[in-house]
């Protein structure tokens, strides 16, 4: 896109020029009839145009050469005076004006070229740019999905190694669940964005494996509403919300300690999680939370950037997230 806009500059200039050259000269021939090619109109808006252009292309491509080396500059510049004397030979023979005619327009082009050079890199550096911040995105969030994987599964093993204390059956459906998810983080998580619905499919697979170790099926309650089918997200990025809620709830036994709901209205997907907490106990570990949530925020700017909005609300004992995000269709 952006070479593309480089391109029509120069064919724009050149048109411009080009009509710019056409009245002057003939402005000029009229009013000089016994001029050289006075009767040859069109002959002399093609040299003229050329000449341009050998200036222009010249100086161009000259400024890429010369980059940063003074010596390549000094012979370009010589090089370009003496082509400037050289063209503006001929008039000699006509007189001072004619000469000064000759050299300024040309000079002009030289100046004109200087800065087409100027704006020619900006567009590239401007492409550099973003090229490396998006090889800096894709670094990212490959690290960021490294750091997710191993949260996730530090905290799982130690549910694992609870219930093998306790039911052994559980357990092993635990380990099943387990097994399907990190098949899903290491074939999927890898992809930009998958299927929503196969998102929610191994959330519902990681809540499981919590209501597993907790005291029974009304202590984390879990809400979906809405059509997923025609929609696309970013995998893995509810799963750390999912655990600081479940991480950071208060106690490990009760009714509705822990709320997951998760609505979808056309293309835009509301996630709230809300779970009870005890403030002072937050406060004496601090950067206890800043993990999972760090890793959410970075994700979320880096790949909805202005299609997002996250809200937490922290009220005496409980702890409310609500995060919106516009997703994409198929």
């Amino acid at each position: 896109m952006k070479k593309s806009i480089e391109i029509a500059a120069h064919i724009f200039f050149w048109i411009v020029f080009t009509l710019f050259v056409f009245m002057l000269s003939k402005i000029y021939l009229q009013a000089d009839p016994n001029a050289p090619f006075s009767q040859n109109l069109v002959y002399v808006v093609f040299l003229e145009v050329v000449m341009g252009m050998i200036f222009f292309y010249l100086t161009f491509f000259g400024l890429v050469w010369t980059k940063n080396k003074p010596f390549k500059l000094l012979v370009l510049l010589m090089g370009l005076v003496a082509l400037l004397l050289l063209f503006a030979y001929p008039a000699t023979r006509v007189g001072r004006w004619e000469v000064v005619s000759s050299i300024l327009p040309h000079t002009i082009v030289i100046f004109l070229a200087g800065i087409f050079r100027k704006f020619s890199d900006s567009i590239k550096l401007e492409q550099e740019k973003q090229s490396l911040q998006l090889q800096n995105t894709k670094n990212e969030l490959a690290l960021l999905k490294m750091q997710i994987s191993p949260h996730f599964l530090f905290n799982t093993l130690n549910n694992i190694d609870y219930l093998i204390l306790h039911d052994t059956e559980k357990a092993s459906n635990s380990i099943s669940k387990l097994a399907d998810i990190l098949r899903y983080m290491v074939y999927d998580v890898e992809k930009e964005k998958i299927p929503l619905w196969k998102e929610l499919k191994y959330i519902e697979d990681y809540i499981g494996l919590i209501r597993l170790r907790t005291s029974g099926p009304d202590y984390l309650k879990y809400a979906l509403s809405g059509n997923p089918a025609h929609l696309q997200i970013a995998p893995m990025l509810f799963f750390p919300l999912i655990e600081n809620a479940y991480k950071h709830a208060s106690s490990k036994e009760g009714s509705e300690v822990i709320q997951i709901n998760i609505s979808i209205k056309e293309s835009r997907i509301c996630f709230v999680a809300e779970n009870e907490y005890d403030k002072s106990v937050l406060n004496n570990h601090p950067g206890s939370t800043g993990l999972g949530m760090n890793i959410v925020r970075r994700r979320l700017a880096m790949l909805y950037p202005k299609m997002h909005s996250l809200k937490v609300t922290e009220g005496n004992s409980r702890y409310m997230l609500e995060l919106t995000i516009q997703l994409d269709e198929f």
